[in-house]
């Protein structure tokens, strides 16, 4: 065993190369990568006391992960012959279960690497071309078109119409729907606004919150705001179940 020193950065051991030691980080942090679908995925980022490289040295096969350096860090290297030995004359039977523990941790983070979507990017107003509302689902798009509506004043607040009139309510700055399901969306519902240089929708207060790209906000939920991305945007004004549904698509600057 003896001490090394790694330069903040720089890598301990590849993706691929030939499992020849386990390590210990006694000061410092290291980063674990591995090659996805669309580039290279950090997996964690190990700290102080923590073990790596072992399951390439226990299952005698390549590295699995790529280990870099995050900050100037000192480890522990134990060479192989030495890791292998002291199960070996310890415990006869550890070795095998290890391998075996090994064997199904490497499929579980096969199938995470390479079903792991690409992080959506955040709509940073300085970025942001277009932004378009669609209808997804029948009720809204019967009501704003195919086309949709082209925001260009922000904030722009969607919500339900008031009155028995069937035609929805429109302006430079909002739109109010007519629903039958007056239950799902609030008379002042929620708006696509700017905070902090971002795109972001903000749940009015309505009455069962506003779900976005998956996360529930309302007053009784943690976060009433979500930052948008560029791309489409799902929109579902009420509870999971709710048919009233939107697809606001937010669209880069053309460059230049």
């Amino acid at each position: 065993m003896k001490t090394v020193t790694i330069a903040a950065g720089s890598l301990i051991y590849r993706e691929g190369e030939k499992a020849d030691a386990v390590f210990v980080i006694e000061d410092g942090e290291v980063e674990v990568l591995r090659q996805g679908v669309a580039g290279p995925v950090r997996l964690a980022v190990l700290g102080r006391g923590e073990i790596f490289g072992e399951t390439g040295v226990i299952m005698d096969e390549p590295r699995s992960t790529t280990m870099r350096a995050r900050v100037e860090t000192r480890l522990l290297r134990v060479e192989r012959d030495e890791f292998i030995e002291a199960f070996s004359r310890n415990n006869p039977i550890g070795l095998p279960l290890l391998r075996m523990l090994c064997q199904r941790l490497a499929h579980a983070d096969r199938h995470m690497v390479h079903n792991r979507r690409p992080r959506a990017e955040k709509a940073r107003l300085a970025q942001v071309g277009t932004i378009r509302l669609l209808g997804a689902c029948e009720i809204v798009t019967r009501q704003i078109g195919e086309k949709g509506i082209a925001i260009r004043n922000l904030p722009f607040t969607v919500g339900a119409k008031a009155g028995a009139a069937k035609i929805p309510e429109r302006t430079d700055s909002a739109i109010f729907l007519d629903t039958d399901r007056a239950c799902d969306l609030s008379p002042n519902h929620f708006a696509i606004a700017r905070r902090d240089g971002y795109l972001i929708l903000r749940d009015l207060g309505s009455r069962l919150g506003t779900i976005v790209n998956g996360q529930s906000l309302s007053r009784y939920a943690q976060e009433a705001t979500a930052v948008l991305h560029f791309g489409p945007n799902e929109i579902i004004a009420g509870a999971k179940d709710s048919p009233i549904r939107f697809q606001l698509v937010v669209a880069h600057r053309p460059a230049g």
